[in-house]
């Protein structure tokens, strides 16, 4: 067999495993006794105000909780960093851009889970511990939200959902307003907002459970939140996961902060992803959770494109020039 065969033969195995890893049906969450709430209890400032509410179903299962990062040291005196699904936080900072046109806000959220979970049926490409999401809200000068975007803490599944107060020219050419398939999950288009906004308007973003993909995004009403179980979330600055608290009264980050893996986050080598991966993508370290850096000079890179020649210029580091990859004019 030729190299060029194998290539191909590795290829066709790989697109042959993304559905397994990767595709579920489009779905909308519903207030079933096994869908709970995740709801910050404070509304004191525009980062809680705005926070989303997160519905994930299957909470029996550890795994499925949103979970706080921790550290401990094992019975030889080892550093272990997990994430503990027994209690529930948000980690959440402002970071203001501009572009040629105006300025703006971004309120980043950041959340844990204690894992993706292996086994073959199904076969989760993303297997791994300490996995995460991010949620960006693009607000505007007058604090209206003009586009969410998420994406997990490793780069991947990238989707945009713009709102009504995002005027027609800023929209990527050719977008289209219906629901739209994102990594096969069914999202809106986008998410039409009250003309006036006296306060935050309550976004619900509907997770899916093992793999902890975002399967929907909607504007709810106080009748809905109040049908769902709550389950409380405290908030916590994103620079808290630099200082975890250590027995002993130390602390330690969070992220690796030396050597080849500076910037990642502990414990969160992706096998699966590195075997089917990561000679097409040239990342060795591909699926990997990592840190959100302020700039390009900040943390590993955050590419949200799995082609090589794009890796650059769809780096979240650098927002503006990541909204300008992906198209989007503001």
């Amino acid at each position: 067999m030729t190299t060029q065969s194998i290539k191909k033969y590795l290829l066709g195995v790989v697109w042959l495993l993304l559905p397994c890893a990767c595709t579920t049906l489009p779905s909308i969450p519903t207030t079933a006794d096994t869908q709970r709430a995740f709801v910050l209890q404070e509304k004191g400032t525009r980062l809680t105000r705005h926070a989303p509410i997160f519905i994930i179903g299957n909470n029996e299962t550890r795994h499925n909780r949103i979970g706080t990062p921790s550290a401990h040291r094992d019975k030889g005196g080892h550093e272990e960093v997990m994430v503990n699904p027994d209690r529930a936080t948000l980690y959440a900072e402002e970071r203001p851009f501009k572009t040629a046109t105006g300025h703006y806000t971004n309120l980043i959220y950041r959340l844990h889970f204690e894992k993706i979970p292996g086994g073959f049926f199904p076969y989760y490409l993303g297997k791994g511990k300490n996995v995460g999401l991010i949620v960006v809200i693009t607000l505007d000068q007058k604090g209206r939200p003009l586009l969410y975007t998420t994406v997990h803490t490793c780069g991947c599944y990238l989707a945009f959902v713009p709102t009504s107060f995002l005027t027609d020219a800023s929209f990527p050419q050719g977008w289209r307003r219906e629901r739209q398939t994102v990594h096969a999950e069914n999202l809106p288009g986008i998410l039409i907002m009250p003309p006036s906004l006296d306060a935050p308007v309550p976004l619900m973003i509907g997770i899916r459970d093992d793999t902890h993909r975002v399967k929907n995004l909607w504007v709810s009403s106080p009748e809905e939140r109040r049908g769902y179980r709550h389950i409380p979330m405290d908030v916590r600055p994103l620079a808290a996961l630099e200082t975890l608290p250590v027995e002993g009264g130390e602390s330690t980050s969070f992220y690796e902060t030396s050597g080849s893996r500076r910037g990642y986050v502990k414990g969160s080598q992706k096998s699966r992803e590195r075997m089917w991966m990561s000679w097409w993508t040239l990342d060795w370290r591909i699926g990997e959770d990592k840190a959100l850096g302020t700039s390009l000079d900040e943390g590993p890179s955050f590419y949200t494109s799995l082609k090589p020649w794009a890796k650059e210029a769809s780096d979240m580091r650098d927002f503006t020039r990541f909204l300008d990859h992906w198209g989007w004019r503001l």
